[in-house]
């Protein structure tokens, strides 16, 4: 018999809370720390009758992804450890009958008073969103989506840098469909890809998979671009929107790049995603970084009493951190350290620009990026982005493109693999030879050398 399983034949009877402690660490591993931390982290298990245990979701979105992805895995294997559990049950705190959400009410501040509980993470809804400039077009279409309005256009792309909201969005138009009475699918592409080829290599039926995409109201795959160059599951994803839209469901989707940018997408795919509606959204200025401050250092407040920021650090901040709001996100958990080290002093200007040295130095670097670049060239050329990122030799835009190219080099930071990557997937060597063509040419030519520095000053002065 092997270790594992020994282990777990001398553990069985071990009690619900014991079994279900022992699990967690094993889901971590099966469905990976980003997954788990969304969804498993905030399960509490709040009640067994008579086999039947009662937990309780920390959303609506995570109890449907729960009761889709996880429910049959967490019986199972809480079995193994404590055979009388028969059955799982996730609820939501009001589905959870009165008298055992006393008991439990009583049992956590219990434990809050041994072991404060950590704050439970944003709820990542429309409320908690934070809107402005950069990504208003992406919000108002969520939303759309999210009210069941958008039918007009059945399958939807939002596409940024990591760290700017996508993820967010997705989950706020998840939950206010759910709230609506819709049937929702919310995937990453790493779990559409995984369960796809588990599905055709391991029970050689995808049937079942088939079924499973195809039935809700609105299917959303987060992180898409990472089905990107798997030939079948592109194949199946395309057959999936084909299907799913025909008889009137909507596809949400999000992804690094937009069509022309995401590298290995197979010509079907892509065509398909262009005759999409599209959203993009840019990283924050200013004022909207200002705002994601305020909205962080209430939510971290909420679970810290007494955990303020001087206004005149967080303007600061704003100002000095380029950076996305993901990025500011850690900024304030700094700042949430700094303030528990002080010992519950208010974080003054002096103290957050010490807390965040490395984070502002960083910051102020990165205030010119690929993405500022090509929009600045775009603009100045008189044609869009997605433009300039075509796949063509026209001279019309391969000129263009290679300026962009050249600048990108010259005033960011980024790595030629990266500026690569954000120009639609080209190899390190492509930039390389439009750098040091655009460099040759502008030596020569008096013209394109001014039209270069004028481009450079105004990618200096966007804000």
């Amino acid at each position: 018999m092997e270790q594992g399983e020994e282990a777990r034949r001398d553990t069985a009877g071990v009690g619900a809370a014991r079994a279900f402690e022992l699990v967690q660490k094993e889901l971590v591993s099966e469905y990976g720390a980003d997954f788990y931390g969304s969804y498993i982290s905030p399960l509490r298990l709040v009640a067994e009758l008579n086999g039947v245990l009662l937990f309780r979701a920390g959303s609506r979105i995570a109890k449907e992804r729960l009761n889709q992805q996880v429910v049959d895995r967490l019986g199972a294997r809480m079995r193994a450890y404590e055979p009388r559990v028969q059955k799982i049950q996730i609820l939501l705190e009001h589905e959870i009958p009165a008298d055992v959400r006393a008991l439990a009410d009583a049992r956590i501040e219990e434990a809050r008073q041994a072991d404060p509980e950590p704050a439970r993470p944003l709820e990542l809804t429309f409320e908690t969103f934070a809107d402005g400039p950069s990504n208003f077009h992406a919000y108002t279409v969520a939303q759309m989506i999210g009210a069941g309005v958008g039918v007009t256009f059945p399958v939807w792309l939002v596409h940024s840098p990591p760290g700017c909201g996508k993820t967010h969005l997705l989950n706020a138009a998840a939950h206010e469909a759910i709230a609506r009475g819709r049937k929702v699918l919310f995937m990453t592409g790493q779990e559409f890809l995984e369960c796809f080829q588990s599905a055709l290599h391991k029970k050689r039926d995808s049937s079942s998979f088939k079924e499973m995409v195809r039935a809700p109201d609105l299917l959303i795959i987060d992180d898409f671009h990472r089905i990107c160059g798997k030939r079948a599951t592109q194949e199946e994803a395309f057959d999936t929107i084909n299907e799913l839209t025909r008889r009137g469901g909507q596809i949400a989707l999000a992804a690094n790049h937009g069509p022309d940018g995401l590298e290995g997408l197979d010509d079907a795919l892509k065509a398909k995603l262009k005759g999409a509606a599209v959203s993009e959204i840019a990283e924050p200025d200013a004022p909207l970084r200002r705002k994601i401050l305020d909205a962080r250092v209430a939510h971290h407040a909420r679970a810290n009493s007494g955990f303020s920021v001087a206004p005149e650090a967080l303007d600061m901040i704003a100002d000095r951190m380029h950076v996305t709001g993901r990025e500011l996100d850690g900024a304030v958990c700094q700042l949430l350290i700094e303030w528990k080290i002080s010992g519950g002093i208010t974080v003054t200007l002096e103290a957050a620009a010490n807390a965040l040295q490395s984070k502002l130095a960083e910051g102020a670097e990165r205030r010119i990026t690929v993405q500022l670049v090509q929009k600045v060239v775009a603009r100045h050329y008189n044609m869009s982005v997605q433009q300039l990122l075509e796949r063509t030799r026209r001279h019309s835009i391969a000129r263009p493109r290679q300026v962009a190219m050249y600048l990108a080099c010259k005033m960011t930071h980024a790595s030629l693999p990266d500026i690569g990557q954000r120009f639609g997937g080209f190899d390190h060597t492509t930039i390389m030879y439009a750098r040091d063509r655009i460099a040759a040419l502008s030596e020569t030519d008096p013209n394109l050398k001014a039209e270069l520095e004028g481009i450079a000053r105004a990618v200096r002065r966007e804000p």
